[in-house]
Formats: structure tokens, C-alpha cells, sequence
């Protein structure tokens, strides 16, 4: 298990990612363009739990249609129905919509890729450090169960591998909804993640410290 999991990670870093990345700097190098004329039909831009945005507009077979974006963002904030705005075709992708020289990218652009497959291939490298660990620990109650027999059933070893995998899921998650394609920032997402998970780790133990001390 261990073993198909630290190849499908180290699968997924070298060849999906890679090509995500290639595919955002080709995407990045394209010259600037306003887009392909279209007029907005309907439009959506609501928060919440059911958050939804997206804007339906008529023009060229090319555009035409629902453009689901990821936030109300520069563009979508400022539509009205009947608007005229640019729909940007990068590779048959409708990845950005223009307005008065703001611009916005949809959820087609290729930005979205690359957090997400980082995020994938790091999760099942994780994976199959906890799988090893879960495999060694299973040995030793067998082999040492006087040892381990009162030993906690998730170890804080066993919680801070977790935990960093959950981490990696958010950043991944995150950096790819930002639209950051860069390794950079998939990294500093995923410190400022793991101190927020450490700082709310280290506060619910001090609650139960506090709460043993009353009882």
C-alpha cells in the first residue's frame, strides 16, 4: 500500500504537475488580448454556503454559453445584464472575461491545475509515510504487545503526519481556487495553514490541561 501510494505521488509530481506548470507558462506568455465580443444574458454572484458565480453570455459558438467563475472578482462584481464584455479563447479554453480594462479568469484557465496536482502528489507521498508508519506500529503490538498494549491509538506522531496531509489537501485546494500556479505559493499557503492547525492543536490542549486541573 505504502509502496503504491509513494509511486502514484512521485507519478503524479512528474508528469501531471510538470505539465500543468508548461501549460501555465505557455498560458502566461500569450499576448494580451480584449477577447471576442459577447453581451451577458444572465449572471449569477451570490455568497454563502451555496456560493455560486458564474455569467451566461451570447456571442460566437466559440464563447457562447455559462462561464463559471471561482469569486465575484474585478469583472463579475461590475456586470449587469446587457453588459458587453470580451471572452478571452486561449486553446478552445474560455479562460478570462474582460470589462472596461479589468480582467478575470474563469474556472477554464489553466492556473487552477497546477495547485491542484501539487497538492495530489505531496498527499499520497504523505500517505504512504503514514501507511509506513501505521505498518511498523501494527508490527510492533504484534511482535511487543506488552509495550504497546496502554500505548494511545493514534500516537502523536501518527496525528502530526495526518495532519500535515490534511495541510497539503487545503493548500492544494487553496492555491488552486487563488488561481496560484507557482511552487512559492503553494508553499507559504501551506505554512500558513499548518501554523493555524498548530496554534489550534496547542490551544485545545491547553483547555484540557486547564480542565484536568479542576477536576
Amino acid at each position: 500500500m505504502a509502496l503504491l501510494l509513494f509511486l502514484g505521488g512521485a507519478a503524479v509530481l512528474a508528469v501531471p504537475y510538470r505539465h500543468s506548470l508548461s501549460t501555465v507558462r505557455a498560458y502566461e506568455a500569450a499576448p494580451e488580448t480584449r477577447g471576442i465580443p459577447a453581451v451577458v444574458r444572465e449572471l449569477e454572484n451570490s455568497t454563502g454556503r451555496s456560493s455560486s458565480y458564474w455569467v451566461k453570455v451570447a456571442g460566437p459558438p466559440s464563447v457562447a454559453g455559462r462561464i463559471d467563475l471561482d469569486d465575484s472578482g474585478p469583472v463579475l462584481s461590475r456586470l449587469r445584464k446587457g453588459d458587453r464584455i470580451g471572452v478571452v479563447v486561449w486553446h478552445g479554453r474560455r479562460t478570462d472575461i474582460t470589462f472596461h480594462g479589468r480582467v478575470q479568469e474563469t474556472e477554464e484557465a489553466p492556473t487552477t491545475n497546477p495547485g491542484l496536482a501539487l497538492g495530489a502528489g505531496l498527499t499520497m507521498l504523505i500517505g504512504g509515510v503514514l501507511a509506513l508508519y501505521a505498518a511498523d506500529r501494527l508490527r510492533r503490538r504484534m511482535h511487543e504487545p506488552a509495550r504497546c498494549g496502554d500505548a494511545d491509538e493514534f500516537p502523536l506522531t501518527c496525528k502530526m503526519i495526518a495532519g500535515a496531509g490534511a495541510v497539503t489537501v487545503l493548500s492544494g485546494l487553496a492555491t488552486a481556487t487563488e488561481h496560484e500556479s507557482g511552487p512559492i505559493a503553494f508553499v507559504v499557503t501551506w505554512i500558513a495553514f499548518a501554523l493555524i492547525v498548530l496554534a489550534v492543536w496547542r490551544l485545545e490542549r491547553w483547555r484540557d490541561r486547564r480542565s484536568d486541573r479542576w477536576r
